[in-house]
């Protein structure tokens, strides 16, 4: 289960981060980018997350995952941009061409094959009500 080891390498980092910087509430969001190229179950990966997040400081914080469009640079024509994309009719999604589409050669990803966490939700603390001092 791919979404499994993902969600899992995810965690691993976010908890790392944590622990050398606290956050000051509750994590109620994890905010995630997801690159166009990286196929994965959205729903595999929120599951995931549930599951491994129980008795975390982010247990009960929902996955909110963030589509990131392949963006390319090509070495021949300087270009750096969009992809163009491949869709026939009755096609459920459209795949991105990875080739220029100004000079039709070969390009380099630039951006959308990674997954990362980029923002996290917090909840503020509820205040923690005071003794009144006996008079």
């Amino acid at each position: 289960m791919h979404e499994y080891s993902l969600a899992h390498s995810l965690l691993e980092g976010l908890l790392e981060h944590l622990a050398a910087h606290p956050a000051e509430g509750r994590i109620v969001k994890v905010h995630v980018r997801q690159g166009e190229l990286l196929t994965l179950s959205q729903e595999a990966l929120r599951e995931a997350w549930r599951i491994l997040s129980e008795g975390t400081p982010v247990a009960g914080s929902e996955l909110v995952i963030e589509k990131v469009p392949v963006k390319v640079r090509c070495p021949n024509c300087a270009y750096q941009g969009k992809v163009q994309y491949l869709a026939e009719e009755g096609w459920h999604y459209t795949i991105p061409v990875l080739s220029c589409p100004k000079c039709e050669g070969r390009v380099e990803v630039v951006e959308g094959k990674d997954l990362a966490i980029t923002a996290l939700s917090v909840e503020d603390q509820e205040p923690t009500p005071t003794e009144n001092p006996p008079s």
